[in-house]
């Protein structure tokens, strides 16, 4: 804190003037000694402030725009009439409410019509079953045995036709019976030869018969199972639609856009627009100085001034390692936003702290001073201006840390340091001490010419003043 006290050099002139005032001649060297001396006397009017433990940060300030977390736009598939609209720009959803629908009579119709379908596929699937069940069946067996049963009985008679005629062709050649007879037997092993063979002919097809069959029924299964499939597709789609025909929110929030009316065909490509500000979001381009001092998950102060004077807190939430286009790096804050004061759109500032120490002496910058290769300040002590070397910390451009040299309720010089040196005798100004910036003010003894004396005293410290 700074302290202005009454000057004790004003004091002590005027009891000193009180006191020549009351002496005779037999002191008059004395008085005059002591005039002079007075008149040669030269005291510095400073600020000073008393050193304690502070903190001071290092501190880089941004600004950027309030967005909400989460912002999405709500359009169904299906266009057509519009059923119903439920809610309306401002209102607040939950995820999952309907925000509107679409009319779907039609869609209902055609899924009729389709469930008709399917039943009749059904029927033709039962169909090709039962024809494939036969194909499989004991009635084809039975066939099967029938014609290898004809096939046996014309292999028997064929074989009996043969031997009669290979026995009476040698009775016929010996003259022992006649050509009428051998006709009758060549006659007869030739319709035994052409039964046996329309038997075989007939065995060999029933054999090929289940094959082929089974093949037909198999063909016809698969294609009433195939027109089931397409028409089951053509429902679950219908279906889909009839879904898709109910609008919902996807997330909670409030809407910021509703451009569907009730009874009028849909035509905007954003039907609704949702905003979560349950958390809101923040983004600022950060200097390359900072950037590498910040990491995800670091809380700052952001300042929102149409909301409120006192700052609220942040954390940050995504940093981007590759610089925009601007040599700057992106940086995102995060926000809780649960009584919804901040709203998408307002201006905010974000204050990044670089560096910050605590309970370590700070002052003003311009109060330490750094000449020939020393940091020093001036203290004051008893009367007089103590040099006093320094290490210094942090420098924010308005103070500056000193991290050695000095302790707490020190007086330091915090004005006036520029014109003074180690051992300069000055006072402490107060507020009823006119006295200019940065000047030196000399007070001379009673007896004198006050004015010449303050202005002799102002050109012998413009004489002594030390410039940085």
């Amino acid at each position: 804190m700074k302290r202005k006290l009454v000057p004790t050099a004003v004091i002590a002139v005027a009891i000193a003037a009180l006191m020549l005032s009351g002496c005779g001649q037999s002191d008059g060297g004395a008085s005059s000694a002591s005039s002079q001396e007075g008149q040669n006397q030269q005291v510095t009017y400073v600020e000073v402030m008393n050193t304690s433990e502070n903190t001071i940060k290092n501190e880089y300030l941004y600004s950027g725009t309030i967005q909400p977390i989460e912002e999405v736009t709500v359009a169904g598939t299906i266009q057509g009439k519009v059923a119903s609209v439920n809610y309306d720009v401002g209102d607040y959803v939950n995820a999952g409410d309907t925000l509107y629908t679409m009319d779907t009579s039609d869609i209902l119709n055609n899924k009729r019509v389709a469930e008709a379908n399917l039943a009749s596929a059904e029927a033709s699937i039962q169909s090709a079953q039962t024809n494939l069940d036969l194909v499989n069946g004991a009635t084809m067996q039975s066939q099967i045995e029938a014609a290898k049963s004809a096939l046996d009985n014309a292999q028997v008679t064929y074989n009996t036709a043969k031997t009669n005629y290979d026995n009476n062709k040698v009775l016929f050649e010996n003259g022992i019976i006649s050509q009428t007879e051998m006709n009758q037997y060549s006659d007869a092993l030739s319709n035994a030869e052409i039964a046996y063979n329309q038997a075989k002919q007939t065995y060999d097809l029933t054999l090929q018969m289940p094959e082929e069959n089974k093949r037909k029924a198999e063909d016809s299964l698969n294609s009433a199972l195939a027109a089931r499939e397409s028409v089951v597709a053509q429902i679950n789609s219908y279906n889909k639609s009839l879904s898709d025909a109910v609008v919902t929110s996807p997330i909670s929030g409030y809407v910021t856009e509703c451009n569907v009316e009730a009874g009028t065909v849909l035509s905007a490509s954003t039907p609704f627009k949702i905003v979560d500000t349950s958390k809101v979001t923040m983004d600022v381009s950060v200097s390359e100085e900072l950037i590498n001092s910040l990491k995800v998950g670091d809380t700052v102060s952001v300042s929102v001034p149409a909301v409120s004077a006192s700052s609220k807190t942040g954390t940050i939430s995504i940093i981007n390692p590759a610089a925009n286009s601007g040599g700057t790096y992106d940086v995102r804050i995060e926000m809780d936003n649960a009584d919804g004061t901040l709203k998408s759109g307002m201006f905010g500032e974000v204050n990044f702290v670089k560096d910050q120490s605590d309970n370590n002496i700070v002052l003003p910058v311009n109060s330490v001073i750094t000449r020939n290769g020393e940091t020093y300040v001036f203290v004051y002590e008893n009367g007089v201006a103590v040099k006093t070397n320094v290490e210094t910390g942090i420098n924010n451009g308005n103070e500056i840390e000193i991290t050695s040299g000095l302790e707490p309720n020190m007086e330091v010089v915090v004005k006036g340091q520029t014109y003074i040196d180690d051992g300069t005798p000055i006072a402490i100004e107060s507020q009823e001490t006119p006295a200019s910036d940065d000047s030196a003010v000399s007070d001379s003894a009673s007896g004198g010419d006050n004015s010449s004396a303050s202005q002799n005293g102002n050109a012998e410290n413009s004489a002594g003043q030390k410039e940085e």
